[in-house]
């Protein structure tokens, strides 16, 4: 539970190897006060023995998936919904959170 890692358009058993490499960019805009529309993208390669070869790191991500939502600004922490997708699996995902992660 505590090595859980978000990985939008994928779920969290669809791919595996022994290391990766992972980038990611957010965007969160308030619109109103208290209330976030928010789109995030992340890259990846997976692999085995990834960064003991070069090339594994920079070359062209293999996993990549996107996610836009809304969120809330609550007494008991931040309320969110996402809808996540992949364009390699066509696979779709919605997320719920509610409260803080620690």
């Amino acid at each position: 539970i505590n090595n859980f890692s978000h990985f939008y358009g994928y779920d969290f058993l669809s791919f595996s190897g022994d290391s990766y490499i992972k980038g990611a960019v957010g965007f969160d805009i308030e619109v109103y006060r208290k209330n976030h529309f928010n789109f995030y993208a992340n890259f990846a390669n997976v692999g085995d023995d990834i960064y003991k070869k070069t090339s594994s790191w920079f070359s062209k991500p293999t996993y990549t998936g996107y996610a836009f939502g809304y969120g809330l600004e609550t007494l008991i922490g931040p309320i969110e919904v996402k809808y996540s997708w992949s364009p390699e699996t066509n696979a779709t995902f919605w997320w719920v959170n509610l409260g803080f992660w620690f």
